[in-house]
């Protein structure tokens, strides 16, 4: 019998799996690439998250001020350093002796109050020291006060009616003097400023009573006989007032408006010289303070 015939060469079967017996190599010279291990499943990609703004992003920590306390883990404040607060170290260890009381310190004591005066020279003194400064509403009330007190005094009723007199309040000044001469009817000071107040107040005749009075006692006889002058001159009365005004230049040679009124008297007697002579003088002393 006749040998069946062989297949030929490289064909298979129908049904045979053509790439059966193939190594790895030549598999993949056929395929057109290297036979590489099975990777094993990689999920897909998240989606890109969204960025933070640096702002919103920053710790917390970095917005602090760097004196702004922390607290640590127990829940005590921290202080800059990043140690315990004293009192939270002292509680958690009692041997710990305690923290030094944080109290603010105690304002410095206001100065004490300023007392006034309390004898009568002295409050009239610290008045006419206020005057000359300028002070005259607490000059005059300081002398309020000094006469509303147990021990009310003249003297002190004078001042404060030669204050208000210099202030131009005088129907309050009227008020301070009579009060002083109802303190002491014998106060040649007293009737003096009285004088002076009335001449100011164009009450000539009541003036004139006044200061002859204040005179009679013994009180300031450059002021007294000056102003005796002017109500006499303002009441025509020309050669008294001229005789008044040569008294006062005569009690204070220094007075130059005693002087010089004697020369507005010389002028209404028409004596022209002895007026320039008068002007003269007083131009030539040295002026005073008197009023």
């Amino acid at each position: 019998m006749a040998e069946p015939k062989r297949r030929a060469r490289g064909k298979h079967a129908v049904g045979d799996d053509p790439l059966a017996g193939l190594d790895s190599d030549r598999l993949a010279g056929l395929l057109g690439a290297e036979a590489k291990p099975r990777s094993p499943k990689v999920p897909p990609p998240e989606p890109p998250r969204r960025k933070r703004s640096a702002r919103r992003a920053a710790p917390r920590a970095q917005s602090r001020d760097r004196g702004e306390l922390e607290l640590d883990l127990n829940g005590s404040p921290l202080a800059a350093d990043g140690s315990a607060e004293p009192e939270a170290r002292a509680a958690r260890d009692p041997a710990q002796p305690p923290p030094p009381s944080r109290a603010a310190p105690a304002s410095e004591d206001p100065p004490p109050p300023v007392r006034d005066p309390v004898e009568p020279e002295e409050v009239v003194r610290t008045a006419r020291d206020l005057v000359e400064q300028g002070r005259s509403v607490q000059a005059i009330a300081l002398l309020e006060r000094a006469l509303a007190g147990p021990a009310p005094s003249s003297e002190v009723a004078v001042e404060l009616g030669r204050a208000q007199l210099q202030a131009g309040a005088y129907n309050e000044a009227d008020e301070a003097l009579q009060r002083a001469v109802r303190l002491d009817p014998k106060s040649g000071a007293a009737h003096l400023e009285v004088g002076i107040l009335q001449s100011k107040k164009g009450l000539y005749a009541h003036a004139i009573h006044a200061l002859r009075e204040a005179l009679d006692l013994g009180c300031d006889p450059a002021r007294g006989h000056y102003y005796l002058g002017i109500c006499l001159n303002q009441l025509d009365r020309v050669d008294e007032a001229q005789a008044a005004f040569e008294e006062a230049v005569a009690a204070d040679p220094g007075f130059d408006r005693g002087w010089y009124q004697l020369g507005i008297v010389w002028d209404r007697k028409g004596d022209v010289g002895r007026a320039r002579e008068m002007y003269r003088q007083a131009r030539q002393v040295t002026p005073g303070a008197r009023g």
